[in-house]
């Protein structure tokens, strides 16, 4: 093989390139209207994922298709969620306000709260983009998933956590999210939940390697 073909890894990296970018930038389009942030990143983990599983490049037709599908629902978990971390911090700041017995108590509710509340973020989207479920189905299973996968959970954390880091204190670092960001990031996480969703999936690796022309043996 030719490392300059169409099959070579210079074009599938520059193929990447491309379709990591045109995905940072559908989701930020679709996610302006801000109250459609929710379909908007389901759409982006719809549209990673069918990318890396099958080969497929049409990554705007899919994306479209999944935020479509998923608009009520994922509007719904998103504006929920909204709803809970706005409740939250009010709680966390008002425990900290009181500074007594009271105070500290709702200080540790609060930190016990924050596990099992950033792993469901987390995992919602994605999961809400695999799975045809009612909304409280997908939010339970989100967190069931989290916590039975813990150490894949905590390297998720661990990406986003970097990225979080190098993105406020690290200036060049903010130029590649700006160009690719929530594709980038999607890219690396939707391969950690396509590991994860197998599990639930067994017969989905044999049909991805036949759809991308591949021989399963």
């Amino acid at each position: 093989m030719h490392i300059f073909s169409i099959d070579g890894p210079i074009w599938r990296f520059f193929n990447l390139v491309y379709n990591l970018v045109l995905l940072h930038v559908l989701w930020v389009l679709y996610s302006l209207p801000i109250v459609t942030i929710g379909a908007s990143t389901t759409a982006l983990y719809y549209a990673c994922m069918k990318m890396i599983r099958t080969n497929e490049g049409d990554v705007h037709k899919n994306f479209h298709r999944s935020f479509k599908q998923n608009l009520k629902q994922s509007t719904i978990i998103w504006l929920a969620m909204v709803v809970i971390v706005f409740l939250y911090i009010t709680d966390l700041r008002y425990g900290l306000y009181l500074g007594n017995t009271m105070g500290r108590v709702m200080i540790i509710s609060c930190s016990v709260f924050l596990i099992p509340l950033v792993l469901t973020t987390i995992y919602i989207f994605p999961v809400q983009a695999k799975f045809e479920n009612k909304i409280r189905d997908n939010i339970k299973n989100a967190l069931l998933m989290s916590l039975r996968h813990f150490p894949c959970s905590l390297l998720l954390c661990f990406i986003l956590g970097t990225f979080i880091l190098l993105t406020l204190s690290f200036v060049p670092f903010i130029m590649l999210m700006v160009c690719c960001g929530a594709g980038l990031i999607a890219y690396l996480t939707s391969n950690i939940f396509i590991y994860i969703f197998r599990k639930y999936l067994p017969d989905e690796l044999e049909d991805d390697l036949e759809r991308s022309g591949e021989h399963f043996s």
